[in-house]
């Protein structure tokens, strides 16, 4: 809102003097947030050295401080072409990125640094274009081969989602789902998946999947084909504008959008409003020459901002005032005042009702008071936005409360195919046949949980392997 106040006072009485968009300003402040989220890193340097946890600096984990260190770096390399102070800034920090984004294991994140260094060490080398073209594909290809030996079980367990992905792209192919389709859809067709090939390779490596780890395939199911047409032509229109009257502020531009391009194919940096701002600024760069904007649509431009903004600016303050709210909700429920709860989850409801995890947490809470009517029906407006592993073990405990047995299986066996490496669910579903005097089948299906291989062993995986071994033992006598 302040940046719009700004932009409307330049635009109406122009102060040369003091240029609303001073570039060099921007390159040095990007430079700097990038020097503070290293020094946020830092700080997780025990942590790596004790435990092992990968640095992730102020983000939710490392592909996000990864992505952020990865579109900041063009800006360090910008700096080498200045006086020596300047140089010397860009070559420590430079170093930093690369040292940081090691240190957070992210392969995307190290894979994109080596291609944007690998285009703008070439103006030095000036190699031939073929020799280019061969040199850039040789690189992308021998360091995925490197990063996929890495970790192959992580990598192959991003096979299995591309592999549902693209099944999701098929059955809607030309405008896609929407926005949220894939988190609305995914855990479905991996659900799917597995109903049709349940001793896949992929069982042990299953997980809940909230993002497609692609962001092209992210496009193909939101937006369909016509979407990945209208990326892949807006990014070969930068690029051939960039070549256009080059220079080092368009080099810088081109290799942010370059640095996103291949960060896309592995990872999920548009999550990031960092990354976003970044590329909006790239893209500024890139076409600030190009597009010349008649006076009439700038004015008209200028008079929509200022409002515009302020709308924008209601929407936030109520956003915010609803968390809030849902803060308090769960203050209060952690203090078990439970109407106290209730009634701040009432009043979050009206500005959170499209937010997946609030109706989910709202339900759960529901569901933790008794309230089984209503925490079902929030949790199935929940089910309309989100498939997800957790949700389904909700909707089949909620239902079990209310004694409807058959609605409850429906759910726990939909739970346990999207994670088959999952016991809870198995075991859930031993207690219900076995209620319900389907004996055959409950003890096929405790043999199935003790025979069952452990993914990652723990105290209630132990328990509920002796208590269906038990169970086993005490049918067969």
């Amino acid at each position: 809102m302040i940046w719009s106040v700004v932009s409307c006072a330049h635009h109406l009485v122009p102060f040369d003097r003091c240029a609303l968009l001073p570039h060099k300003c921007i390159h040095y402040a990007i430079v700097g947030l990038i020097i503070i989220e290293i020094c946020w890193g830092i700080c997780q340097l025990p942590a790596l050295i004790q435990h092992g946890i990968p640095l992730k600096g102020s983000l939710d984990n490392p592909a996000g401080f990864a992505a952020s260190l990865c579109v900041g770096f063009p800006f360090c390399l910008w700096m080498l072409n200045k006086g020596r102070d300047r140089r010397i800034i860009g070559q420590v920090v430079a170093w930093a990125v690369i040292a940081s984004v090691l240190l957070s294991a992210s392969r995307a994140g190290i894979l994109s640094l080596l291609f944007v260094y690998a285009i703008w060490k070439r103006r030095n080398l000036r190699p031939t274009r073929t020799i280019q073209r061969i040199g850039l594909i040789s690189i992308f290809l021998c360091s995925v081969i490197a990063l996929y030996l890495v970790k192959k079980d992580s990598a192959d367990g991003r096979m299995l989602i591309w592999r549902c992905s693209l099944e999701m792209m098929l059955d809607k192919p030309l405008f896609g789902w929407g926005m949220n389709g894939f988190e609305a859809h995914y855990m479905d067709y991996q659900a799917a998946y597995f109903k049709r090939h349940p001793d896949s390779s992929y069982v042990q490596l299953a997980d809940t999947v909230q993002y497609p780890y692609n962001e092209y395939l992210q496009i193909g199911i939101s937006f369909g084909i016509v979407g990945l047409l209208i990326v892949i032509a807006w990014l070969i229109r930068l690029f051939r504008v960039a070549k256009k009257n080059y220079s080092s502020e368009k080099e810088c531009g081109m290799l942010v959008w370059i640095s996103v391009c291949v960060l896309g194919f592995f990872s999920y940096p548009l999550m990031y409003p960092f990354v976003w701002t970044v590329l909006l600024y790239a893209t500024f760069l890139l076409l600030k020459d190009t597009i010349k904007f008649p006076s009439t649509l700038r004015n008209v431009g200028v008079a929509c901002l200022l409002p515009l903004s302020f709308w924008i600016g209601s929407l936030i303050i109520r956003r915010v005032k609803a968390e809030l709210a849902w803060t308090e909700a769960v203050t209060a429920s952690a203090a078990k005042q439970t109407d106290r709860a209730l009634e701040h989850y009432q009043h979050a409801y009206i500005g959170l009702k499209h937010d997946q995890y609030f109706l989910y947490n709202y339900a759960f809470e529901l569901n933790q008071i008794g309230l089984y009517d209503s925490g079902i029906k929030i949790a199935n407006q929940c089910r309309e936005l989100w498939a997800d592993y957790d949700l389904e073990l909700l909707l089949a405990e909620m239902n079990e409360q209310r004694g409807e047995d058959t609605q409850a299986e429906l759910h726990y066996r939909q739970a346990s195919l999207m994670c088959p490496n999952r016991f809870i669910p198995l075991y859930c579903l031993v207690q219900i046949l076995n209620r319900n005097e389907r004996q055959n089948e409950a003890i096929s299906l405790a043999r199935q949980i003790v025979d069952k291989p452990v993914k990652i062993p723990s105290f209630q995986v132990e328990w509920i392997k002796k208590t269906m071994k038990e169970y086993v033992n005490k049918s067969d006598n």
